[in-house]
């Protein structure tokens, strides 16, 4: 029930991001006003998600979630009627997005942190492939609906789709009747806000999984994944298309996505997470090359698949590493802590590839991403000497197992 809903809680983002990010595209020209549409979209998951994840491991996960998906909603109704009445500013646009998403982030924490209580440990890995097709779902869907409803009933209206797709995903949370409490936190509840930031910063720190999964999707987020944001400009600078052409460019990536998570779910069965990581270092480098090289639309669309395969498998295997190995009494602190750093650093890449981009071209920006992800896992794995067993869960230095368990008894996890 919860992922029926989120797909369609996710078809109405995608329509959403889609439509203002190709209004803006059209009325500026600039890869960077382009790419702060997307970054408003995940940007607040570095502020907001720590709050997030204070109120996930202090009250019921379900009910936090459910409340930050109704904001989403008020919030989303604000931004289509600003739209219905007719305005196009930027800044408008982007700071209402920005409200929308700081409550989906605040509320996201929770809903990471239930996961893990509504599967075995052996279907982790399956289970987050779930929420990648849903959000791949989305973004398949999303544009193409995106697309006909401009075309239908104006911008406005198809916003409003959107708002009701939260309605929607509250709805579907509401009607699980039971408790998401976290597990052994109440020793922790006399601790201090900053106090408790600092616990699940430490229980992250110290855990090696979680430490090395964020530092992964943190260099990921930071090279790669801005191309996702800069679709819209990418497409009509380069190749002259509009809407349509962006919607089937970021619905390929969709699919792909799909399809990669599916694949990658059945390898992680029969190879080590650190084997799988390390190629597809490589691949998605070599993926991002071919995007940024492509001479036409049609390869232009399938690259965009091969780089949704690529960019989906890497995430699935960081967040179960880190998901599998978060205390669950601060799982929801750890799960933000990855939010906030995945947002932080996609705003950072962003606007790094974005201006790139506007100095150069975008080729250029999305060739630069590609080159520094491989030179930043290299660094990785010379100045991390257990990298591997870390990722593979097989780290158990006796001197870890010390440090965790003193800092879950000084930080009271």
């Amino acid at each position: 029930m919860l992922w029926g809903a989120a797909v369609v809680s996710d078809v109405g983002t995608w329509v959403q991001l889609i439509v203002v990010g190709s209004l803006v595209a059209a009325g500026t020209g600039s890869a960077v006003q382009t790419g702060l549409v997307a970054l408003a979209t995940f940007m607040p998951q570095g502020i907001a998600s720590p709050v997030g994840g204070l109120l996930a491991d202090r009250y019921d996960r379900r009910k936090v979630f459910a409340i930050a998906l109704m904001v989403q909603a008020l919030v989303t109704v604000a931004l289509a009627v600003v739209l219905g009445m007719g305005v196009r500013t930027p800044a408008v646009l982007t700071l209402l997005i920005l409200l929308g998403s700081a409550a989906g982030a605040t509320g996201a924490p929770s809903y990471a942190a239930m996961q893990p209580d509504l599967v075995p440990p052996e279907e982790l890995m399956a289970m987050v492939s779930l929420g990648v097709y849903s959000w791949n779902s989305g973004r398949i869907i999303g544009p193409l609906l995106g697309s006909v409803l401009v075309l239908a009933v104006g911008p406005a209206w198809t916003i409003a789709f959107n708002a009701l797709s939260f309605v929607v995903m509250a709805g579907a949370v509401s009607l699980v009747r039971r408790p998401f409490l976290p597990h052994g936190a109440d020793a922790d509840l006399t601790a201090t806000v900053r106090g408790r930031l600092i616990s699940g910063w430490r229980t992250m720190r110290a855990t090696p999984g979680c430490w090395h999964g964020v530092v992964l999707l943190v260099m990921f987020n930071l090279t790669i994944v801005p191309f996702m944001g800069l679709i819209p400009i990418y497409v009509s600078l380069e190749f002259g298309g509009g809407t349509g052409l962006t919607g089937a460019v970021a619905s390929a990536q969709g699919v792909g996505a799909i399809l990669g998570g599916v694949t990658i779910t059945v390898l992680a069965a029969r190879h080590r997470r650190s084997y799988l990581l390390a190629r597809l270092v490589f691949v998605l480098s070599l993926a991002l090359w071919n995007y940024a090289l492509a001479p036409n639309t049609a390869w232009l669309i399938a690259g965009s698949a091969l780089l949704g395969a690529c960019s989906a498998s890497i995430f699935i295997t960081s967040s179960a590493i880190i998901q599998r190995d978060a205390p669950s009494a601060s799982r929801g602190r750890v799960m933000s802590i990855m939010q906030a750093a995945m947002g932080i650093s996609y705003g950072i890449g962003l606007l790094f590839i974005g201006f790139i981009g506007d100095a150069t071209s975008l080729r250029v920006a999305f060739a630069v991403g590609a080159t520094l992800l491989v030179v930043s896992f290299g660094l990785l794995t010379l100045r991390s000497r257990h990298w591997r067993a870390a990722i593979d869960g097989t780290e158990v230095l006796a001197s870890d197992r010390v440090n965790v368990g003193a800092l879950s008894v000084a930080c009271g996890d």
